[in-house]
């Protein structure tokens, strides 16, 4: 008390603050931030009919804080938590990023595409044609689905990124065509009939990629799947009409190819899968198997946590309640008809290694509560009554103040003088100078009464509380079910009479393998539970079933679709052995970079597939169509489109890349490494592929001919 005493002394004679909890001086220890921190349950009003249904809950808490001057400002730190929190947060960030990357991947494809089409028309009829096919696909959207999740929100970033493909495809085979000396109607319509049959094919591959996920249990990605199937085909639909309309409406003047322009044909790129279409695929088979035995350190991350924005409030609290051991956040729920079954599961519960805590509406009530009543007791016969129990306030003058100063002071002296070593000596000596110092300090100023006022509030501004709280505590009485505070009982017990188990893991669940190892423990007890560890294990469980059915079921429609097209298998594995091979590179790179699969970027295989798809399409139709069998592939129109096409996706989808929210950054990072995979495969082991079947081709024909 003496050092307290004098610390509030020395610092309010400094002109410094001081407060002295007597929580503190009760307890007989010092407080550290956790021991000061309390804890409100706060159950929101949920406006479902919102995109954000806990907005006007969360709104009204941070208005209630700031009327009562709960600020960094007063010492004092409100933070929101909790699940409810953690998704308004997750939902405002995500939407305003999302937002954001849409429009910096629209400037972003816009640069790109003028750097193909080399003309502003063109550009501004193809962007104009994209505009409005996002558009359209919001109103199907909302049509359709009728809202937005924190997966399908990504929803226009994916638009723009694969929509701009067909304008782009279709634009440079008429500047291509204009080039060569046609009118302007002679160029669109040669145009639409070179590429119309692949337009139609990619936007049907690319919609198989993401209706893959539509009968998946996974309803994020449903959702997107089912709004991102259907914008592929509003964009063909816009690219066939709209954009020709356009292109009518302002006419690019028919001229030759600009002498700066590359020459595709020439370059060494071009080139060297035709000069050595063996070393191409021999490479791609030693760099495909490297990469396979990557494969297996490939992991799912199921904690939704960790595809969330670290920076926001809500994660930030989440993650310091973990950390300091402020709470278990990870735990599962059971409900028990009764009282009785409740306390035998529980019972049952206790004795598994994963289990480190079980509790019942039981547990609430303390066990020898006879003996502690007694002790009780004992302890408030010698509790005197809190001051002014009688009523009346009894005020000192400041003149009475200083007098009680002096006194205490002289009588710290004598404390000294008969025991002048130790450790009472040292505080008596301290407080006692800090007394004199304190004096002086009053002596000095010109309003005394106030620093009396405030010495008064700093040491026992928190003392009648602390007295009131400690005479409840000392006023205890039995405790029964039936005299368990309502909030609790409403917690615990169901209005039919079912009784709540909470169940809490032994350790941290700090990995997928734990949380699952302890959700399955438990599961052997009593199958039917819920809560954060459930629901966390069991959604990631649902999103690995929900990608392994998804890509087998794009990959088995896709073939199937181009088998029934084509009706040749080596065309259809032309297509597929290249984009499989960029897969396989992209999960490898994965691991390399340690960018686990979670529940955002589960998309990204099944997607791959689709969007990978459409440029080996593009190609194997330009050389059946060309009859070129690879040669001079790689400098067509088709091959230049197939280059700005990945350009304008990877810029696309690199500014989701860039975003806080971990699971719209990693989404952005695997596409843009997936699509520049699939790109180079395309280009590179793609044209070697056809110049090797044209090369056993022209070797079977000359061995026909010479037998």
């Amino acid at each position: 008390m003496m050092e307290h005493f004098a610390d509030a002394l020395n610092a309010l004679s400094a002109g410094e603050s001081f407060h002295l909890s007597w929580a503190e001086v009760l307890s007989g220890d010092g407080f550290d931030n956790d021991a000061r921190r309390r804890f409100l349950l706060v159950q929101p009003v949920l406006d479902v009919k919102d995109l954000q249904p806990a907005r006007k809950s969360i709104l009204a808490v941070r208005r209630i804080v700031n009327e009562l001057g709960l600020t960094a400002a007063s010492g004092v730190h409100v933070r929101i938590t909790g699940d409810v929190a953690l998704s308004y947060e997750e939902m405002e960030v995500v939407r305003n990023q999302a937002a954001m990357a849409g429009l910096a991947s629209l400037a972003l494809v816009g640069a790109i595409l003028f750097a193909a089409l080399r003309s502003v028309r063109l550009v501004f009829s193809v962007l104009l044609t994209l505009v409005i096919g996002l558009i359209y696909t919001a109103g199907f959207t909302a049509v359709a689905v009728g809202r937005l999740n924190l997966i399908s929100v990504s929803f226009a970033v994916l638009f723009i990124g694969l929509g701009v493909d067909f304008g782009i495809h279709l634009s440079l085979r008429y500047r291509e065509l204009m080039s060569q000396g046609l009118a302007h109607t002679s160029a669109l319509c040669g145009a639409a009939r070179d590429i119309g049959g692949s337009l139609v094919l990619c936007a049907a591959t690319t919609a198989i990629g993401f209706f893959a996920f539509v009968p998946t249990d996974f309803v994020g990605v449903a959702e997107l799947g089912l709004i991102s199937g259907a914008g592929m085909f509003i964009s063909l639909f816009c690219t066939v009409t709209i954009l020709p309309a356009l292109m009518s409406l302002s006419p690019v003047h028919p001229r030759p190819s600009p002498a700066r322009a590359v020459n595709w044909s020439a370059t060494g790129f071009a080139k060297l899968p035709l000069r050595n279409p063996r070393a191409v695929r021999a490479s791609a088979i030693v760099l495909g198997v490297a990469a396979i035995v990557l494969l297996p350190d490939a992991r799912f991350d199921n904690n939704p946590l960790h595809v969330r924005d670290p920076a926001s409030e809500s994660v930030r609290t989440f993650q310091d309640l973990i950390e300091s051991g402020g709470g278990v956040p990870y735990s599962v729920n059971a409900v028990a008809p009764n009282l009785k079954a409740a306390e035998s599961i529980a019972a049952r519960l206790r004795e598994l290694d994963e289990v480190g805590r079980v509790v019942t509406v039981s547990d609430f009530i303390p066990t020898d509560q006879e003996t502690k009543l007694g002790i009780i007791e004992d302890v408030a016969m010698f509790i005197a009554p809190p001051p002014g129990r009688d009523g009346v306030t009894r005020v000192a003058t400041p003149a009475q103040q200083v007098a009680a100063f002096e006194h205490l002071e002289a009588q710290l002296g004598r404390l000294v003088d008969q025991q002048p070593a130790g450790e009472v000596a040292e505080s008596a000596t301290r407080l006692r100078k800090a007394l004199k110092s304190y004096r002086a300090h009053l002596r000095a100023i010109a309003d005394p009464a106030a620093a009396l006022a405030q010495l008064e509030s700093s040491l026992i501004g928190s003392l009648p509380e602390q007295l009131r709280i400690l005479e409840a505590a000392l006023g205890a009485g039995r405790v029964t079910l039936e005299n368990l505070p309502d909030a609790l009982l409403e917690r615990m017990v169901t209005a039919g009479g079912g009784v709540r188990i909470q169940i809490f893991p032994r350790e941290e669940l700090n990995d997928q393998a734990s949380m699952a190892a302890f959700v399955d423990a438990v599961r052997t007890v009593t199958p039917e539970i819920a809560g954060s560890a459930a629901e966390i294990v069991e959604s990631g469980r649902a999103v690995v079933s929900a990608l392994r059915q998804a890509l087998l079921s794009a990959l088995v429609v896709i073939t199937l679709f181009l088998l029934l097209l084509w009706r040749r298998i080596d065309d259809t594995a032309l297509v597929l052995v290249p984009l499989a091979l960029a897969a396989i590179f992209t999960v490898a790179t994965a691991v390399l970079l340690d960018i686990p699969f979670n529940f955002a970027d589960v998309i990204v295989l099944p997607l791959l597939l689709g969007i990978g798809v459409d440029s080996g399409i593009h190609l194997v139709h330009r050389a059946r169509a060309a009859g070129t069998e690879g040669r001079d592939l790689l400098g067509t129109s088709t091959a230049r489109a197939v280059v700005f096409s990945a350009l304008t996706t990877i810029a696309s989808f690199g500014t989701m890349g860039l975003a806080t929210h971990l699971g719209l950054a990693t989404l952005g990072r695997l596409l843009t490494i997936g699509v520049a995979f699939t790109a180079l495969c395309n280009l590179i082991l793609l044209p070697a592929l056809i110049a090797l079947r044209s090369t056993r081709a022209a070797g079977v024909r000359e061995a026909r001919r010479l037998a």
